[in-house]
């Protein structure tokens, strides 16, 4: 499966298999999914809303941001554990959880503002960890570049690497044209379910409908999926859920930037040692992929090569939803980064308090060619 359109089936699945189970520190399971059934901040920006959910005191603040169509649920096994040490945010990516729907395209540049516009808006002033899973690292690197002294440091976690499409194809074809076939059929589904909701054929009591709003979750957030439903019965939210999948490529090239460089900042990239796929993928597509997460690999390494303090470690018996399958990892992680950060700013001069973001929009990045750091790229 293509890294950055991990479909929201796989997320969903990966959620009823951990949903009960709690990390090893002993949590309930109602104490992990209590922040994530009703949005408590729904912060407005441009006319619209970001579900903002904040929890825990202390700086710096870790932000977490999710892969593509994943929102602020999917951390419910890290952020209590954090919110122990420091403050921490996830939010809901447009026409995600509870946040609003979008008119624009919901590439790694209109997410970034977003997620810009959100903090400033809710008061959430730097320094900054930033913590993605997947092509939620699109994001958190385009905030790091627009917003260099407010981020103190990063954790990717099997992340998505520029120009990912081009390496794919080069590397893995037969492998990229079995992966992509999934992410195309969710788009148009989505777009036939919104086109059939503003023609009038397709609305409640029809055939079809409940299929097209439903959000099936685990037991513990079955009010959750109720109300998540009616929102999807909107057809703007169906289309800016589909609009992350469609601006795949353009995410992509949107985050190359062959300068980039994050000198001392403590930078963690978690790589997931296990890829299992269905029993149906044909052998030389196997293959294939064995040899397409051998380069993602070598991104992993070249994230990691962009600060001095900068390290790649595996993550033997995970899979892609590391934050799921291993939550102590990524926790332990997070809380290295913290530790390094805090030694850094007690040793000053250079201490770096806490500081409003610059403005709303920051400096968009141009695309750039990035084969140094990243050889298999375009």
């Amino acid at each position: 499966m293509n890294t950055v359109a991990a479909g929201v089936s796989l997320i969903l699945l990966m959620l009823v298999s951990v949903a009960g189970s709690a990390p090893s520190t002993g949590a309930k399971a109602s104490e992990l999914v209590a922040p994530y059934l009703k949005p408590p901040r729904l912060v407005r920006i441009r006319g619209r809303t970001i579900n903002l959910v904040c929890i825990g005191q202390g700086s710096p603040t870790v932000v977490l941001t999710a892969g593509a169509r994943g929102w602020s649920l999917v951390w419910y096994r890290i952020q209590g554990e954090i919110s122990q040490k420091t403050r921490v945010c996830a939010w809901d990516p447009a026409g995600l959880g509870f946040s609003s729907a979008s008119p624009e395209p919901q590439d790694a540049i209109h997410k970034t503002e977003d997620l810009a516009l959100a903090l400033k808006g809710a008061d959430v002033d730097g320094l900054y960890v930033m913590v993605a899973h997947s092509a939620g690292a699109y994001v958190a690197l385009t905030f790091a570049d627009q917003h260099r002294e407010a981020v103190a440091g990063i954790v990717l976690l099997d992340p998505a690497i520029p120009d990912e499409a081009a390496v794919r194809e080069r590397v893995a074809p037969k492998f990229a044209a079995f992966g992509d076939a999934g992410p195309s059929a969710d788009v148009e589904r989505l777009r036939q379910c919104a086109a059939g909701m503003r023609s009038g054929a397709l609305k409640q009591g029809t055939p079809g409908f409940d299929e097209c709003t439903a959000q099936p979750l685990p037991t513990a957030f079955a009010s959750l999926s109720a109300t998540l439903a009616q929102l999807n019965a909107d057809p703007a939210r169906l289309l800016t859920q589909a609009s992350p999948m469609e601006n795949a490529l353009r995410s992509e090239r949107e985050v190359v930037n062959a300068k980039r460089n994050y000198a001392d900042m403590p930078l963690i990239v978690l790589t997931a040692g296990q890829h299992p796929m269905p029993p149906n993928v044909p052998a030389d597509v196997r293959e294939q992929a064995a040899e397409y997460f051998r380069a993602l690999g070598s991104g992993h390494k070249a994230y990691a090569a962009l600060s001095t303090r900068g390290r790649n470690e595996l993550v033997p018996d995970s899979g892609h939803f590391i934050q799921l399958e291993s939550p102590v990892v990524v926790v332990q992680t997070i809380e290295q980064v913290l530790a390094e950060i805090r030694a850094q700013r007690s040793q000053g001069p250079g201490d770096r308090r806490s500081r409003p973001l610059a403005g709303a929009r920051g400096s968009v990045l141009q695309p750039r060619t990035n084969s140094e750091l990243f050889p298999g790229a375009r």
